[in-house]
């Protein structure tokens, strides 16, 4: 196909861009890296060997295959200022469905293909796997046979090994929901509160640092390489009567309300006019918040003695 013969241009150069950009220049794929004249990414990109082409120029055109890699909240403003630039037809690949569903940018702008390419991991972990020969499985879409094709070649070469068909809409409430629920939420602060409580309980920084966020790696890392059978089967009896009684204390009705609240304000779509603020000065708010917590303090203090 005359498409997948395309450069594969990556908008952006963040976290994810990069690990995609380096996953593919190493799987010998013509990669360009579509960047602002004023981003302070160009030296880095540079640096790694990426041929850089300016937004808003005609070098786009250059291209038939996009992947888009900036903030999901950039992705209309975009759209509207770039879609001159870029030639009838040409395929972008977005890493999260949010602005397609929020936006529906498929129907704002049809001259466009527009597919869906999820993987289901953190950056480190995406060039971690492709490093290691590992997987990556991620969620997909496109709307035609050619499109799937040239999205499925994108993919491999990009490491992602395992493909499941999903759609926008489907793929967007499952990583909301994921997010607030427990990935983004219960996982940091349940552990801070614990860690805040030993401490409080007379536990020193290191025991109390060890026992409630160290040990969230090898504990979630165990669940996810054995499954919940052999995990239970492998966690001691101590261990074992602790969750069901944390379980049963911590997680009853007001809980299940509370998750079915957040879905609910996903499927009527409330939380896409809650995604409306200033994400930078929230994140801002939120590293202060943890700058002044004892556990970041522990956490820079034994890193090199205790995380590889």
């Amino acid at each position: 196909m005359e498409e997948a013969k395309s450069p594969v241009t990556i908008i952006g150069f963040g976290s994810q861009a990069k690990a995609w950009a380096l996953n593919l220049k190493d799987s010998k794929q013509d990669v360009k890296i579509a960047l602002k004249k004023s981003s302070k990414s160009r030296e880095l990109a540079k640096k790694l060997g990426f041929d850089i082409i300016d937004l808003e120029s005609d070098a786009l055109k250059q291209s038939g295959i996009f992947v888009m890699l900036i903030p999901d909240d950039q992705h209309l403003k975009f759209m509207e200022a770039n879609r001159s630039f870029m030639k009838d037809g040409a395929h972008i690949l977005y890493a999260h469905g949010f602005s397609l569903s929020k936006e529906d940018l498929s129907k704002r702008f049809p001259k466009f293909t527009h597919s869906l390419l999820a993987p289901k991991a953190i950056a480190s972990e995406v060039r971690y796997q492709y490093e290691i020969h590992g997987k990556i499985g991620a969620a997909y879409f496109a709307p035609t046979p050619e499109s799937e094709k040239v999205l499925r070649e994108v993919a491999r070469h990009a490491g992602f090994t395992a493909l499941y068909k999903s759609h926008f809409d489907e793929e967007t409430k499952a990583d909301l929901f994921s997010e607030q629920s427990f990935l983004c939420s219960i996982l940091p602060y349940v552990a801070l509160k614990s860690y805040n409580i030993l401490r409080a309980n007379g536990v020193n920084q290191e025991v109390a640092f060890m026992e409630c966020f160290l040990e969230l790696k090898s504990i979630s890392q165990a669940i996810v390489t054995l499954g919940p059978e052999a995990f239970f089967k492998l966690i001691s009896p101590n261990a074992l009567i602790g969750s069901q009684k944390g379980r049963h204390l911590l997680l009853g009705s007001e809980f299940d309300k509370s998750l079915e609240k957040l879905i609910s304000e996903i499927n009527d779509r409330k939380f896409y006019k809650e995604v409306e603020v200033d994400a930078d000065k929230l994140r801002l708010e939120v590293l202060a918040e943890w700058d002044k917590e004892e556990l970041t303090q522990v956490f820079k203090r034994l890193k090199a003695d205790l995380i590889n």
